[in-house]
């Protein structure tokens, strides 16, 4: 291999002009192409076999395309509520305008019934979320999409005063935080470092430049590769990180070693094809232990992690090609440049032959206490290995990433107004065999509900009917005592012209007999009593009529006003009327008492005439011409009381008409009490079915408007979830279209990341949901919260098979590489127990909380999940970068021996020769990787903490531990059975 490895090395630097051209060529095509179709993610999380991705293909099958999951929109007011006029509006505007935006499926409106019914407003309705469903996958939103749809909502609704943010996949698009700040960090100090190894300002620009183009290739390339394969958004971020350092400490070992081989006298093409075979050879070994480690977490079979490792792979692939091909052609173009813009001579670090006195006296003193050396490794390593016994594996928490994103903001405000578990409610996707139908009781109610109305609607009809009829005859009874009251006036006049006659008739006998005075003269006494007599009974008659008919007149205007007072509604026309009538009845009574009183006086008369009657015979020749008077004066008389019987027959007639028109008052009053009672019985049946109907629409609502859902199954299937504990709140089921499938989101009490939630899933599907499989019900609990409960289960199901496949592939390669047993193995022990040692403060850090402050996170519960997938990546990072040391170390170990030197004397040479190159790459890739705990993203910070922690272990035990073991085995390190020494190809890794 060493032969191939100088090929490409002279290659490089004779043709070092078209090598970079090649480079900057390459880099300008992907770059283009990556600007033309744009850099595409994905953060769809595919879990097949899992009860989440059960659940997805369920919604994929029946429900699409919710299978893309929604994203919230958030409104809130600090004034007044969400429901009630402008503010209502706005949201209702920006639920319009977001509807209009490309790949907007569907946005359920929060303000409206049918929203409120779902629980998208806070009890205050301060707060309110409007979930957004696209017609494309969640993992496919890019920025431009996620801020059209967060513009248009925010563009309707700020006006009004109502802060708009966004969850889910549009808030997490938005959300991303930028990385560039770190990887200025890790650079300055990767400069910094390198210019006190390397000496000098062009040496140190030279990995730098290698590292940056590879790192720009590998992300073009990782962009494009998105259009093919689902590439999560953090992706990218790792393999910036991978990218950069193996790329600065790939070119670190190759150029340590051409300038050695410089200061040593060698030509520079020389120099630069033996620094390739050697070095070069070193770099491909030890990028490809890192590539298959990497390559090995698809035996995991989680979508997810294989692409985070593919993403970082082709970062590898790339930094090790730029390091055995662009970075010689480098240094053949710099060629003696590399001196250049050195630094002072008292800040150069000189050592003979490229070993530092240090680090000789470093390897004699490990070499020289091997098992102190051992127990003083083991000692630094057991504290921190201490909490991985209790790592628990988690999600990504939201409510820990900065309060700067809008995803966060959304996240609080539905914390704050409706509740934490709201953020990411348990998906519960069910089949139905058979489909769901509509329940008996439902039905029979339904029916009923649907009789009522026909006939209270029927009711209604005909008692309006007999409504109008009333009116009718009401109307018609006033009119009738309008005419009759018109008759009672008119017999009034009538009566009082006959009182006037009657006077003139008095006026005229009193004049007859003033003319009969004097012939009466003498018979004064006797004529003087008759005339009194006469006079008397005259006034008695005269008032006797004029009693008579005003007794007529006032009883007719009594039964008038009795007749008006009872069809009157009017409770100012009744009492005037009723005052009119105690009036009228006074003058009746008055009039009565006059009439009894006239009676007596007739009597009296009466008495009185007979007496006279006596003296009459001898008056009776002086009377005859009186006689012939008096009888005109009677023929008048009876002419008048003819006048007063018709009176008193019209008043009669009268008196029947009112008599006749209160019967038909009464009967009216009868029949408008009938309808009283029916309207009674009409509005008890009204009531009955108002209570029906809204037994029915709190049916409806608890089925999500689909009688189907009141399928008892379903009913059943709800009670059970809303009696579990740990869950706050169910929303109305969804039903497919034919009936055979339903969803109902379940809101748990607690956070998504929590673990009370994790153990909410388990506790439904291991206890709740299989209750209803003998009803043929299936129900499988899905969403963001279980599908990342799943990831958990399913890496900590996978883990160990990936350990071990990482390690058997890398035990194969280092084999191949040194042929020996032994090394792989120290190799592995070492590798296992620094991983072991970083997982432990990575648990101390975020799990117990150890130091949060200091990586930037204030979390409310004081502690920070670890992300699933975060261990699992980091196992197959660490595993393959320490392997990196341990190929540096060994090839030089190889190369001491190679020169002669015995087996324990060239450990102490190997590790003196590389110690420095060792230390240095390790300290630029912590940087490199601690620069990224400045990121925002909590899991970030946890790849920056757990990388950068591992790294400095593996570099601390490939320094002290790997050594020491290998002196203790001596001679036995490079032996190996005949049959197997013979199957190993012999691939010349050396310096």
């Amino acid at each position: 291999m060493t032969g191939l490895m100088a090929g490409v090395g002279r290659f490089c630097a004779r043709h070092a002009w078209w090598v970079m051209a090649g480079w900057v060529l390459v880099a300008v095509i992907v770059g283009a192409a990556v600007n033309l179709v744009g850099a595409q993610t994905d953060n769809d999380l595919d879990l097949p076999g899992t009860g989440s991705q059960r659940a997805t293909d369920v919604l994929a099958k029946r429900f699409p395309p919710q299978q893309n999951g929604t994203s919230p929109i958030v409104f809130y007011t600090p004034e007044g509520r969400l429901t009630s006029g402008d503010h209502k509006a706005a949201v209702k505007d920006a639920v319009v305008a977001m509807r209009h935006v490309d790949h907007v499926y569907s946005v359920l409106n929060p303000v409206s019934s049918k929203g409120q019914e779902a629980g998208l407003v806070s009890q205050d309705g301060a707060t309110a979320y409007a979930p957004v469903l696209l017609d494309i996958d969640s993992g496919l939103v890019d920025e431009q999409l996620a801020s059209e749809i967060l513009d248009a909502a925010r563009g309707a609704a700020e006006p009004a005063g109502i802060q708009v943010e966004a969850g889910g996949s549009i808030g997490s698009r938005l959300s991303t935080p930028a990385t560039e700040s770190s990887e200025l960090v890790g650079l300055t100090a990767a400069m910094i470092i390198l210019t006190v190894v390397l000496g000098s300002l062009v040496a140190m620009g030279l990995p730098i430049i290698v590292a940056i183009v590879a790192l720009s290739c590998a992300l073009s390339v990782i962009g494009l590769l998105g259009h093919l394969i689902g590439v999560p958004s953090i992706a990218p971020t790792v393999a910036t990180m991978i990218g950069l350092g193996v790329g600065i400490d790939y070119a670190l070992f190759l150029v340590t070693r051409h300038k050695d081989q410089l200061n040593a006298g060698s030509s520079i093409r020389d120099s630069i094809a033996h620094a390739v075979a050697t070095s070069g050879s070193a770099i491909v070994f030890a990028g490809g232990t890192v590539i298959i480690a990497l390559l090995c977490l698809g035996v995991a079979s989680i979508p997810l992690v294989t692409s985070i490792g593919l993403a970082s792979v082709v970062a590898v692939v790339i930094a090790v090609l730029g390091a055995v091909t662009l970075l010689p052609a480098l240094l053949s173009v710099v060629g003696g440049g590399i001196y250049r813009l050195s630094l002072p001579h008292w800040l150069q670090r000189r050592p003979a032959q490229g070993r530092s006195a240090f680090w000789t006296r470093w390897a004699e003193g490990v070499t020289g206490h091997p098992w102190l050396a051992i127990v003083g490794a083991l000692v630094l390593l057991v504290p921190p290995i201490i909490p991985v016994f209790s790592l628990e594996l988690g999600q990504e928490d939201i409510a820990v990433t900065p309060t700067s994103t809008t995803e966060r903001r959304a996240y609080d405000l539905v914390k704050d107004g409706l509740g934490v578990g709201y953020n990411g409610p348990l998906l519960i996707a069910t089949t139905l065999k058979p489909p769901a139908h509509a329940s008996a009781q439902f039905t029979r109610q339904y029916q009923e509900a649907k009789t009522l109305k026909r006939e209270l609607k029927r009711e209604q009809k005909s008692l309006l009917a007999q409504k109008k009829s009333l009116e009718r005859q009401q109307r018609s009874l006033e009119a009738q005592a309008d005419v009759l009251q018109a008759k009672g006036d008119d017999l009034q006049q009538q009566e009082a012209d006959l009182l006037a006659q009657r006077a003139a008739l008095e006026a005229e006998a009193s004049a007859l007999e003033n003319q009969k005075a004097e012939l009466l003269q003498e018979k004064r006494t006797l004529l003087a009593e008759k005339r009194e007599l006469k006079r008397e009974a005259r006034q008695l008659a005269k008032e006797a009529v004029r009693v008579a008919a005003a007794l007529v007149v006032v009883r007719v205007r009594e039964a008038v006003l009795e007749e008006r007072i009872d069809n009157a509604t009017n409770p100012d026309r009744i009492r005037r009327l009723e005052e009119r009538l105690d009036r009228v009845q006074a003058r009746e009574a008055d009039l009565q008492r006059r009439a009894d009183q006239l009676k007596r006086e007739g009597m009296r008369l009466v008495d009185k005439a007979e007496r006279l009657e006596n003296q009459r015979d001898t008056l009776k020749q002086r009377g005859a011409a009186l006689k012939r008077q008096a009888r005109a004066l009677r023929a008048s008389k009876r002419e008048l009381t003819a006048q007063g019987e018709a009176l008193q027959a019209q008043a009669a007639d009268l008196q029947a008409q009112q008599s006749e028109l209160e019967a038909q008052s009464q009967q009216l009053q009868r029949e408008a009490d009938q309808l009283k009672r029916q309207k009674q019985k009409a509005q008890q049946q009204k009531k009955h079915a108002e209570r029906l109907q809204n037994k029915l629409t709190n049916e409806l609502t608890a089925a999500g408007g689909d009688k189907r859902a009141t399928d008892p199954r379903v009913v059943a299937l709800q009670d059970q979830l809303l009696a579990t504990p740990g869950v706050k709140a169910l929303t109305p089921p969804q039903m497919s279209a034919n009936g055979d499938a339903l969803v109902i989101n379940a809101v748990p009490h607690t956070a998504p990341a929590s673990d009370a939630t994790a153990a909410l899933v388990e506790y439904l599907r291991a206890d709740v949901l299989p209750q209803n499989t003998d009803e043929g019900l299936r129900s499988y609990v899905g969403g963001y919260t279980a599908s990342y409960v799943d990831l958990a289960s399913k890496i900590s199901q996978r883990l160990l098979l990936v350990v071990g496949v990482v390690l058997a592939l890398s035990f194969l390669l280092l084999l191949l590489a040194f042929r020996s047993l032994l090394v792989p193995v120290q190799a592995a022990i070492a590798n296992l127990l620094s991983v072991a040692a970083s997982f432990g403060v990575l648990t101390a850090t975020f799990q117990w909380g150890w130091g949060l402050s200091l990586v930037g996170l204030d979390a409310p519960g004081g502690t920070v999940p670890i992300a699933s997938y975060v261990p699992l990546m980091m196992f197959a990072i660490l595993f393959g970068l320490s392997m990196d040391y341990e190929v540096f170390l060994v090839s030089h170990i190889i190369a001491a021996r190679d020169h002669g030197i015995p087996a324990r004397p060239a450990v102490s040479h190997g590790l003196a020769d590389s110690a420095r190159v060792i230390s240095a790459a390790a300290l630029i890739m912590i940087c490199v990787f601690g620069s990224f705990i400045l990121n925002g993203d909590p899991t970030v910070k946890q790849f920056g903490v757990g990388l950068s922690v591992a790294v400095f272990l593996a570099a601390a035990l490939v320094l002290v531990l790997a050594p020491a073991l290998l002196t203790l085995f001596g001679r036995a390190t490079w032996q190996l059975p005949r049959w197997l020494d013979r199957l190993l190809p012999d691939l010349g890794i050396g310096e």
